[in-house]
């Protein structure tokens, strides 16, 4: 992709130098604030030891369960329609306000319920849960974020987030250097939600917006349920899909044992933005050559997952050989029997990040059942593996069971479909970047 964007004479054209800039400002933003959670999580890892940051990130992962009904996923459709009809504004942020602060009850109760069945002698990890589900409560002012988007007014939005977490940050370091109890650092997680929704709130009657004009009625909350509700089950099972393992090896070893693999989990995901910000910048062109010729679009397509698949590879390449010098020096001598399992986490990266990559294919072709029908199968095998790795193997086999679960949900049952198998195809060759490169190599030497 990148020699159709630039001149024979070697200047950068004006569509790549946009992609560029585009792709810079959110790479710099992304970066500097994963390095920033990196560093302050490894520092919290650190002072909590495997046991407190077990426990801490086993509540976090139970919560995350049911997170999605507190959202209820309807922000795309809450967007949509402010930017379709911007004179029912009222109307639709009352609506969403209305589902999200029942769904945010709702949400908070199954967390405390769930843990009395899951923890049910406890009470730390009880205490804990019903702490951080609080945060479930805040998210029905989360309408207003999508105002802003509906205005492209998202600066604000960016300004609310920045600025509670760098408050968050300085609170998490205060904790640390005051010894505070694992308890402390739940409530900061809930206080986190809480000021974010009042920072939204905030820049909305800047605005000379007003709350109170907010309303709602049965035919428009049934409207927002019905667009939204296959969202949230989708969303659902992504959500457990990638934090099964911990609640799991939480129930079957001990919560030592979750902080010893969240600490490897955390740090292998820590660059699961770059494909992210890729399909960002890249995808819309990708897009647009579909109504040009099927063969452009193909070959545009094989470009942007050989890209995907290149960056993984060189992380592989950069991380497997260190990742023993990365997760000593970074979480110390407790966490060193995470080494094995940050290394197989790496090596998930490669499906991870072509997963993400084919995600924004199957939303253009219009194939997102096809995608719940794959994640919901990853879930199921990973949970069948974790059944019978863990007891054997501990946080070492919950590795093992998502990286199987990872190339089958996000490559693998895409090949068995007619509607996908084309494209797993494309991605097959992505996989097989190093080999043709090889040929390619070894052609070109023997010429």
């Amino acid at each position: 992709m990148l020699h159709k964007l630039i001149h024979p004479k070697g200047q950068v054209n004006t569509e790549f130098r946009q992609i560029l800039h585009n792709t810079g400002w959110l790479f710099g933003g992304k970066v500097l604030r994963m390095v920033i959670s990196l560093f302050v999580g490894t520092w919290i890892a650190r002072y909590l030891r495997p046991e407190g940051f077990g426990q801490l990130q086993y509540a976090l992962v139970l919560v995350s369960f049911f997170d999605p009904l507190s959202t209820i996923q309807m922000g795309q459709v809450v967007t949509r329609d402010l930017v379709r009809h911007p004179e029912n504004s009222s109307l639709i942020l009352g609506t969403a306000f209305v589902l999200q602060w029942v769904g945010g009850i709702l949400a908070a109760s199954l967390c405390v319920f769930g843990v009395q069945f899951l923890a049910p002698d406890q009470p730390l990890i009880q205490l804990l849960v019903s702490i951080i589900a609080l945060k479930c409560l805040f998210n029905s002012l989360q309408p207003i974020a999508n105002w802003f988007e509906s205005w492209v007014a998202s600066k604000y939005v960016v300004m609310a987030e920045h600025g509670v977490f760098l408050l968050i940050v300085l609170l998490k370091c205060g904790l640390v250097m005051t010894q505070a109890t694992v308890v402390a650092f739940a409530i900061v997680i809930a206080l986190e939600s809480m000021l974010y929704a009042l920072a939204l709130a905030y820049f909305y009657l800047r605005q000379h917006q007003s709350i109170r004009t907010w309303r709602t009625n049965f035919a428009s909350l049934k409207y927002l349920l019905r667009e939204s509700w296959p969202l949230v089950l989708s969303s659902t099972a992504v959500v457990i899909y990638l934090n099964i393992d911990q609640l799991m090896l939480g129930n079957m070893i001990d919560k030592s044992a979750v902080g010893i693999y969240a600490s490897a989990a955390n740090l292998s995901e820590a660059t699961a933005f770059l494909p992210v910000i890729i399909g960002s910048s890249l995808f819309p062109r990708i897009i647009q050559s579909r109504q040009l010729a099927p063969s452009v679009y193909r070959r545009r397509l094989q470009q942007y997952y050989d890209l995907n698949t290149a960056i993984a590879y060189s992380l592989i390449l950069v991380l497997l050989p260190t990742s023993g010098f990365i997760m000593t020096h970074l979480y110390g001598a407790e966490y060193q029997a995470g080494i094995p399992i940050f290394a197989v986490h790496i090596l998930a990266s490669l499906f991870t990040y072509l997963g993400i990559a084919q995600s924004k294919w199957i939303v253009t072709e219009g194939l997102q059942r096809y995608n719940f029908y794959a994640r919901f199968t990853g879930l199921m095998v990973n949970i069948v593996l974790n059944l019978v790795l863990i007891p054997r193997y501990g946080g070492m086999g919950a590795a093992i069971a998502t990286l199987i679960s990872y190339a089958i949900g996000g490559y693998l049952f895409f090949g068995l479909l007619p509607a996908t198998r084309s494209n797993a195809y494309l991605m097959t060759k992505a996989l097989l970047l190093p080999l043709r490169l090889l040929s390619r190599w070894s052609l070109g030497f023997t010429r």
